[in-house]
């Protein structure tokens, strides 16, 4: 009759402690934090060599290094057109015709940023990150110019355009890329996110831009 209450108190003692160390399990779980992300992006561009509008569009691969540290692989895509305005009348007939010499710069580019995050909370994330990059590019006309011949001169009833290409359409350059990014977590490991960027290159190709993003962490 004696064995009863030497039981009890064991296994109250068993259980309290099987439970503490599930409870323990479970918040340090919650307190890992995720080590990548990955994240699509997609926005508006402005190419300052001749302040070409377009879009910028891209993905990333983020490794974190700590809390507030990380890295994030990147690969980016940037078109962008522009125009130069010419419009020929007919003095016969009055019809105008659009002679317009019109500009396609695209690239591509892949590079590394390290970035720190000064805000970094449930919710809430804003990154400052630097870094490089290596980028292939093709101009339709490039920096060269062109000449214009007007009917008046020419005889001709269109407008000419000459040019003399001496630089090359293609070119591979190297340049760097300093990026903010604020993120708004609003599910469990997705987030949205605001990416406004500036970069320069060794080509001289200046480029702003701002995109929307899209990522999970895990």
């Amino acid at each position: 009759m004696q064995l009863l209450p030497t039981i009890q108190p064991f296994s109250l003692r068993l259980f309290f402690s099987v439970g503490f160390l599930f409870f323990a399990m479970g918040s340090r779980a919650q307190k890992v934090l995720p080590s990548q992300a990955i994240q699509v992006t997609a926005g508006y561009s402005n190419h300052g060599s001749g302040d070409y509008k377009g879009v910028v569009f891209g993905a990333d691969y983020i490794k974190y290094l700590g809390k507030k540290t990380l890295l994030d692989f990147n690969f980016k895509g940037t078109i962008h057109d522009g125009k130069d305005m010419i419009l020929v009348t007919n003095n016969s007939t009055g019809k105008q015709t659009d002679a317009s010499v019109r500009f396609t710069t695209a690239g591509v580019q892949l590079g590394v940023n390290a970035g720190y995050s000064p805000l970094s909370t449930r919710h809430h994330q804003f990154t400052i990150s630097l870094g490089g990059f290596g980028r292939y590019q093709s101009a339709s006309n490039g920096e060269d110019g062109y000449s214009v011949y007007y009917p008046a001169a020419t005889g001709q009833p269109a407008v000419l355009i000459g040019y003399d290409n001496r630089t090359p359409q293609r070119v591979f350059s190297l340049g760097y890329l300093l990026q903010l990014q604020y993120n708004y977590t609003i599910s469990n490991k997705v987030y949205i996110g605001l990416a406004p960027a500036f970069q320069n290159d060794t080509n001289a190709d200046m480029i702003t831009h701002i995109a929307l993003t899209v990522g999970r962490r895990f």
